[in-house]
């Protein structure tokens, strides 16, 4: 374990519901080809913050690393809305290109 996300986990312990750091984490276990572990941290992520935009797009990013294309397309899907109804409209863009990519 690094450094980052040994810290990164403390900081957890003591703000459980803290959404940046459930996303920093999953990234942290993503770049450390820990994909298992990523994927638990984003779905806790989404279950508990359903409009972190941000997570959706990395989710299904990892979801097509594994070749879970069905899963990648509905995550993207599911971002492209959430991101659109909070107004982000360059994230919405991005996840279309994405999701452009494997239909």
């Amino acid at each position: 374990m690094n450094n980052r996300l040994e810290s990164l986990l403390n900081l957890h312990k003591k703000e459980p519901d803290d959404s940046f750091l459930l996303y920093g984490i999953a990234l942290e276990y993503v770049s450390l080809k820990d994909f298992d572990e990523a994927e638990k941290y984003f779905e806790n992520l989404l279950a508990k913050d359903s409009k972190y935009v941000p997570a959706y797009m990395q989710y299904a990013q990892l979801m097509e690393k594994q070749n879970q294309i069905g899963k990648a397309k509905i995550l993207y899907k599911e971002g492209i809305e959430i991101a659109k109804e909070t107004g982000d409209s360059h994230a919405a863009k991005e996840m279309e290109e994405f999701l452009d990519e494997l239909e």
